[in-house]
């Protein structure tokens, strides 16, 4: 169970390789399961279509890191962006032998080594920066690297780490910054060992912490190369660098030498340091804590406490150094505002796992004085931690299924994008469709930009595309902001149309105001459960000085609501108010998501729009302008795949051409029946279908009577020799006796009940019996 790792045997330094390579085997399964398929958004998705066109990412640039992925995603493994998520997978994969090493050499014991090893690998600051393609995971592997080194140098001695210390290091200083406040736990480690550091280690040391350095060059040479390249159009739409517009390189980068230092110190963030207010810093605090036991659990946190304390007690110098380090990371992770805070204390987290490791050892050094199988009880019991955090931390963490990056990006280019277009979108979004456009030369004519639809940047840009008549888009989504539970959608919104629409449903002389036009709207097929786009189109012949909201209402023809969306006519970001030029023509468009148990029929279309108050952000629902879009057909109303095929006649004017469902029911369930018409003539009524399942004695013990479809496509609007499928659920009943039971089809005149006539070869009746029916 022990240990001396100063003097170790050369079996017992085959099996600690064997037991790193099993861990590292194990988490990078792990990794890969839940890694995600492709493209993703945001910075991730900056990182992967940047590396590939060697471009200049946002502050501190990650030269090193640009040039290693760039490297890497020559294998022949996938699409690009599967290769860049791949790379941070090994970054992490490869630094879990190294923090089983460095826990072995501290704890000098295997199990608990192995324990804090897996600990680390599970909690969610180190899985989610395993699945980003941001250089966080190569940041953990060199800040782990490091600490080896460092930890090797000071209990060996051999001047070999002090140089790799210095080298990976410098590294990191290219990478990361957060690793320059591991600064005071490196000093320490120098100044324990001042002894046996001559003069020349010393320049040597400096020497390669500086020449890494050197690596920055990388960002004006490649900014330069892409800012060259200026396309005279994109100049006039806007005065700044076209690689900038492009994101070929960050819009932070300022081709100045002042502008070259901020981006690589990472001065143009300095506003995110600090707290602006008590408030914040409190919040910071609580937010501090609430990621630690995120990680840990209230268990973790105590086992790392008393790890904390045994670290102490056994060797100090190396407590000192440990506690400097994650000092020092804490400190940066805490005072830094940003989004990737939970990620930026990851290696402090590093330093927790192993005093986890400590406690654990202690525990069970302690419990072999009672008996000698006490020790290999308490790792189960400790065995538990690494398990709970799997079992936790899985499902959330999951990306393997994460195609909506890729998804809402193709569903912009999809969305009828002018050549030569601007399409302003919001980050999440923009990313991915730079990566299809440099990685995959996807619309390499559009101009695809990330900018603020509430800056002054936008209504610049705006402006001079509608002098210079070029098409201009704003991707938008719907809702906004992401709520749990709610589909999104995405839409590239023209601001205006440049030509006339074309809708497939066109509305004649339709105004939902004086000053608007509705001229039609497109819907693709809508099916329950389904996404169906629908866009509808107006013109402005008048000018519009009130702000308005819309909200589009799908109604069965019942008068029941199954869906509403609202937002505002063009856009939030343009509001009728600005609707300036007489005669212009806009666009809305939304997706509709009816629930999967919504019944097909007819359904209409209804669209309001409502004064919008600013200064209350409210609509004035009061006085609603409707206008009816019509009415559309929803699911599948046809008749198709009839499983048991007849023929009967039905009153003059329609025939049953069959039916399909089930000849067994479980009590206490549901049981549909698919019935098949066919419209013979024009019904000029509405008829009712009655589906009943009677007993032996003819009792009916379950009824599903309504106008077919639920009422939602009753008799009088079909169309003659139109062929209708009829969905009718019968509910057994919970306390039906089980046995064999008829169900019998038929239809009547809803005023006054009277069954109309069937023909059923030379048979004539009032009714149909379809089948028997087994209830158990």
């Amino acid at each position: 169970m022990n240990l001396n790792v100063n003097n170790p045997t050369q079996p017992q330094r085959q099996l600690d390789r064997i037991i790193a390579i099993g861990l590292a085997i194990l988490v990078l399964f792990l990794y890969l399961r839940t890694m995600a398929p492709t493209v993703l958004d945001g910075d991730n998705g900056e990182f992967q279509y940047m590396a590939y066109i060697l471009g200049v990412p946002h502050s501190t640039g990650y030269p090193l890191f640009m040039l290693l992925v760039r490297l890497f995603i020559l294998l022949p493994l996938g699409d690009v962006a599967f290769r860049v998520n791949l790379f941070s997978v090994l970054c992490t994969t490869v630094s879990i032998p190294i923090i089983y090493a460095v826990a072995l050499r501290l704890t000098r014991a295997r199990i608990p080594s192995i324990l804090a090893t897996l600990v680390l690998a599970l909690i969610p600051s180190v899985w989610v920066g395993a699945l980003e393609t941001k250089p966080y995971a190569f940041h953990f592997l060199l800040g782990v690297l490091a600490l080896f080194f460092a930890v090797r140098w000071h209990q060996d001695g051999h001047s070999r780490d002090f140089y790799a210390l210095a080298l990976t290091y410098g590294l990191g200083l290219t990478n990361h910054h957060i690793l320059a406040f591991t600064a005071p736990a490196f000093a320490l480690v120098v100044w324990l060992n001042r002894a046996r550091v001559k003069r020349s280690m010393i320049g040597r040391g400096v020497l390669l912490v500086l020449v890494p350095l050197l690596l920055y060059a990388y960002i004006p040479i490649r900014a330069n190369y892409f800012i060259a390249q200026q396309d005279p159009k994109n100049w006039e739409l806007y005065q700044r660098e076209d690689a900038i517009l492009k994101g070929q390189v960050t819009q932070y980068y300022i081709n100045t030498p002042q502008g070259f230092i901020n981006l690589i110190t990472g001065l143009d963030n300095i506003f995110k340091l600090g707290f602006l207010h008590e408030k914040e810093q409190a919040d910071r605090s609580f937010n501090a804590l609430y990621l630690l036991v995120q990680q840990f659990g209230y268990a973790g946190i105590a086992l790392a406490l008393l790890g904390f304390v045994e670290s102490f007690r056994r060797d100090r110098k190396l407590w000192a150094i440990l506690f400097l380090y994650a000092l020092g990371i804490s400190f940066i992770a805490y005072v830094l505002r940003a989004k990737s805070t939970v990620i930026y204390f990851s290696l402090a987290y590093f330093i927790l796992a192993l005093w986890i490791g400590f406690c654990i050892d202690r525990v069970m050094r302690w419990t072999a004085r009672l008996h000698r199988l006490m020790p290999y009880v308490v790792a189960l019991l400790a065995l538990a931690l690494p398990i709970s955090l799997l079992i936790s931390n899985y499902s959330q963490l999951d990306q393997s299924a994460n195609y909506a990056p890729r998804d809402y990006a193709q569903a912009v280019f999809n969305d009828d994008l002018t050549p030569n277009a601007v399409v302003l979108a919001p980050w999440e979004v923009s990313e991915p469709m730079h990566y299809f456009q440099f990685v995959e030369n996807q619309r390499p004519d559009l101009l695809v930009v990330n900018v603020s639809p509430s800056t002054r940047q936008f209504n610049t840009m705006l402006q001079s595309a509608r002098k210079l008549n070029r098409p201009f888009y704003l991707a938008q989504f719907s809702p906004e902001l992401p709520k749990p539970n709610t589909p999104r959608s995405i839409q590239a919104v023209p601001l205006p149309l440049l030509q006339a629409p074309k809708p497939q449903n066109r509305l004649t002389d339709v105004r939902i105001i004086p000053e608007v036009q509705v001229l039609g709207f497109d819907l693709q097929s809508v099916q329950p459960g389904k996404p169906a786009r629908i866009s509808v189109y107006y013109q402005a012949p008048e000018r519009i000085y009130p702000m308005y909201s819309v909200t589009l209402y799908v109604n069965d023809i019942t008068g029941e609501t199954w869906a509403e969306y609202s937002g505002f006519p063009g856009s939030v970001y343009f509001p009728t108010y600005r609707w300036y030029e007489v005669g212009e023509y806009y666009r809305d468009a939304w997706t509709i998501n009816l629930p999967s148990d919504a019944p097909s029929g007819l359904y209409n279309l209804e669209l309001s729009w409502y004064e919008y108050n600013q200064k209350t952000d409210s609509s004035d629902v009061a006085h609603e302008k409707k206008v009816s879009l019509g009415t559309i057909r929803v699911g599948d109303l046809t008749a198709t795949n009839i499983a048991h095929p007849a023929t009967a006649r039905i009153g003059d004017s329609m025939n049953f051409l069959g039916w399909s469902g089930d000849t067994s029911a479980a009590r206490g369930e549901i049981l549909p029946i698919d019935l098949f018409w066919r419209a013979e003539g024009t019904l000029s009524e509405s008829l009712t279908v009655f589906t009943h399942l009677v007993d032996s004695t003819g009792r009916v013990v379950a009824d599903a009577d309504s106008p077919p479809s639920s009422g939602l496509y009753p008799t009088d609007k079909w169309q003659s020799g139109e062929s209708v499928r009829d969905r009718h659920i019968l509910k057994i009943p919970a306390d039906l006796a089980p046995g064999n039971y008829a169900i019998e089809i038929g239809v009547y005149r809803p005023s006054n009940g009277i069954r109309l006539p069937i023909q059923n070869g030379a048979e004539q009746a009032d009714k149909i019996v379809l089948t028997q029916v087994s209830v158990h």
